[in-house]
Formats: C-alpha cells, sequence, structure tokens
C-alpha cells in the first residue's frame, strides 16, 4: 500500500471521528507521525478541499466534500437491490414470508417479496396495491410519515374483515401504538386469518421511504414467536436503511439513564 496515501486517509479519518476541530500536534501524536509530514499531509488535503484550517486558532477540521462525495454515492441507491438479500435472508431465517413495499398516494405497493417455504403461508405479487392503513407495511410507513399521507389513504379504506379499522381516531392510536413499539402489526385486517409484522425503512435523509414485513398465518406471527420474528425484522430494516445512508442518531446518555430508570 502506497504509505503517503494510507497516512492522509488515517489523518482525514482522525480529523472526522474526532468530532471537533484539532491541533498539527494533537494529531501528530495521535498518528505517530512527524509535525512537518503531518503539515504537508493537512497542507495537500485543504488544497484538494477536504480540510480547512481556522486562521485564528489554527486548528484543523474536515470539510463536507466527503459528505458531498457519499451523497453522489447513495443518490441513485436503488431501493429493491440493496434490500434483496436482507430480505431473502430474513425469510430464511424466519420461515415465513417477507415483503418489501413503498408508500404511493394512499396505497402500499409491493416491490419485491420471498416467499415461505412452509406448506400454509401468504402469498401476494409483485405490485399488488392495498390500502395502506390495513396492512403492516402500511403502518409501519404512516406512523412516521406526514399526516396528509393518512388522508390520503383514508380515502381507499373499506372494511375488508371484522377487524378493519374504519374510525379515523382507531388508525391514528394504532399508528401512535407503532412508534412506541418501533413496528406495526397487522392483525388479520385485510385477510381473515393473516397476519404480519413490518418496520420502516429510512433513506440517507432520515425520510421512511419503504417498509419490510413478515406475514403470514396468525397463530404463526402474533403466537409465542412474535417478539423474536418482530427483532429479527427490525434488525434487518435497520440494516438496509444503514445500507441507503441513514445514520442513527446516539441517544443521550441522560435520556439512557432516564429510560432505565
Amino acid at each position: 500500500m502506497e504509505q503517503t496515501v494510507q497516512k492522509a486517509m488515517n489523518l482525514l479519518e482522525a480529523l472526522v471521528r474526532s468530532g471537533q476541530p484539532r491541533r498539527l500536534t494533537e494529531l501528530a501524536r495521535q498518528l505517530g507521525l512527524t509535525k512537518p509530514n503531518v503539515y504537508r499531509l493537512l497542507s495537500t488535503l485543504s488544497a484538494l478541499g477536504y480540510v480547512k484550517k481556522d486562521p485564528v486558532t489554527t486548528f484543523y477540521s474536515p470539510t463536507l466534500k466527503l459528505w458531498e462525495l457519499g451523497s453522489l454515492l447513495v443518490r441513485d441507491v436503488d431501493l429493491v437491490s440493496v434490500a434483496q438479500p436482507r430480505l431473502r435472508r430474513l425469510c430464511a431465517d424466519t420461515h415465513e414470508s417477507v415483503q418489501l413495499a413503498v408508500f404511493d398516494s394512499g396505497f402500499v405497493v409491493y416491490v419485491d417479496k420471498a416467499d415461505s417455504s412452509q406448506p400454509l403461508k401468504a402469498m401476494t405479487s409483485i405490485g399488488t396495491r392495498v390500502a395502506a392503513s390495513v396492512t403492516s407495511t402500511g403502518k409501519a410507513m404512516l406512523a412516521w410519515l406526514p399526516p396528509e399521507c393518512l388522508d390520503q389513504a383514508m380515502t381507499h379504506l373499506k372494511r375488508y374483515t371484522a377487524l378493519t379499522l374504519t374510525r379515523r381516531k382507531d388508525i391514528e392510536r394504532d399508528l401512535e401504538e407503532t412508534r412506541l413499539r418501533g413496528y406495526a402489526v397487522n392483525r388479520g385486517e385485510f385477510r381473515v386469518g393473516v397476519a404480519g409484522l413490518a418496520a420502516p425503512i429510512r433513506d440517507r435523509t432520515g425520510g421512511v421511504v419503504a417498509a419490510l414485513g413478515v406475514w403470514g398465518a396468525e397463530k404463526s406471527i402474533l403466537g409465542v414467536r412474535r417478539e423474536e420474528l418482530a427483532h429479527m425484522l427490525i434488525v434487518a430494516a435497520r440494516d438496509v436503511s444503514r445500507d441507503l445512508g441513514f445514520v442513527e442518531t446516539p441517544v443521550p446518555l441522560a435520556r439512557v439513564a432516564e429510560t432505565a430508570d
């Protein structure tokens, strides 16, 4: 490996990870390099636009050029291509059918799926559109999308089963519960005996752009394995979100302490 390139990248990573402006001497000490060597590397990185120097404090800090390059990489990332490996693995691990859905004008549209190998399984077709408020994937998106999205979903709502929620206040309560637990639940509101769990997928902006759902026979999904399935689902959805460029904000220590109490 070219030593100069390696030193420059190590220096840039040190600046980014520190989270604050750094002195040249501090960087040299951390990296085990001489000050003249670090100065030359910083000068080159500054000339290329990756580092800036405060003229008053003489501290160095990274610029947003790395973020700009990263944004270009993820700008045109294809959701289906990114999610597909996680979707297939989730299906294999849970032995249940898995769907990838997006929101479109009040509907959920299924854009990819993996069918369970179980004799009794839930089936759907890619391209199918269903009113968002009666499916777990739809609820997983509606819970974090703007209120006008629920307005759109309500216009397509009808009673599919005896368990379908048709009053807005009941749906809003269900969405609030979804936000609190981190995943949505369909208790047979679209098809009798068919239940589902779903978690939101976010892109690099933090916005919800899709949902990943596990669904199947009600006893299988909402029985003793429910929490296990929900955990695997949430992990898979988070992995897809990270692959799309989403960076999860760490919970402040004070907030963690409050939660523990």
